[in-house]
């Protein structure tokens, strides 16, 4: 059984809700002792987030020729079923939501290798999914072309990379060109493009054919080569 309720008070460990039915039957009944709380974000969605959803769905259309109305209803079907959530309105759609859509248009256009007018960093509502999903995706988190991985925690020199254990090291995707400026100066066009390196986690090695068993041959260092 799904019911809403709202908030009574939270003192930061203790939450205490008021349901709009009465469950007591139902606790009683089925032995209830644990609930699954959903958060739902009272701000609704923005006037920058529709503009980016838009641009990403006219960049879509551009790629397969379907009218950038019936696309996004199509999008936003396949992301309902995709994430178990309700239909939903731009117009006044929960801001959490719009974000996650963002997101689920980006990481369709990475699967399905669509160019952009402007490159999606520009277009993120979620800079840390975006950067996780240009590394599971191999595409550079500047520009999206066709990336490598750049580490952030670099290998010290003299130690076999296929030996070390990558995860938990955080790294970035970066286009060829882009991973040649980062060596010369990383901080510059990290600030420049407002981006940083994340945790590597075993999912993302697999991916990347990075190794995460066994043991270190050696120290990692902040600025190695």
């Amino acid at each position: 059984m799904i019911t809403p309720a709202d908030i009574v008070t939270y003192d930061g460990y203790n939450l205490i809700v008021r349901p709009y039915d009465k469950l007591g039957r139902e606790l009683q009944q089925k032995q209830v002792r644990t609930v699954e709380v959903r958060l739902v974000d009272a701000r609704t969605i923005s006037a920058e987030q529709r503009r980016k959803i838009y641009a990403i769905i006219r960049d879509i259309s551009d790629w397969n020729g379907d009218e950038p109305e019936f696309l996004k209803e199509y999008l936003k079907f396949l992301f309902c079923g995709e994430k178990g959530c309700k239909y939903f309105s731009l117009s006044d759609c929960e801001k959490s939501i719009a974000t996650e859509f963002i997101s689920y248009l980006i990481d369709f256009c990475f699967y399905q290798n669509i160019c952009t007018r402007d490159t999606l960093l520009n277009l993120t509502d979620d800079i840390n999914k975006y950067l996780y999903s240009c590394l599971e995706n191999r595409k550079c988190a500047i520009c999206n072309k066709p990336g490598e991985v750049h580490h952030v925690d670099r290998v010290g020199m003299g130690f076999d990379r296929e030996q070390i254990v990558h995860t938990g090291l955080r790294a970035i995707c970066l286009c060829r060109n882009h991973h040649i400026k980062a060596h010369e100066n990383e901080n510059k066009l990290f600030k420049e493009n407002h981006i940083f390196g994340i945790r590597l986690d075993e999912y993302l090695c697999k991916v990347l054919n990075l190794n995460t068993k066994g043991k270190s041959n050696g120290k990692t260092t902040k600025n190695g080569a």
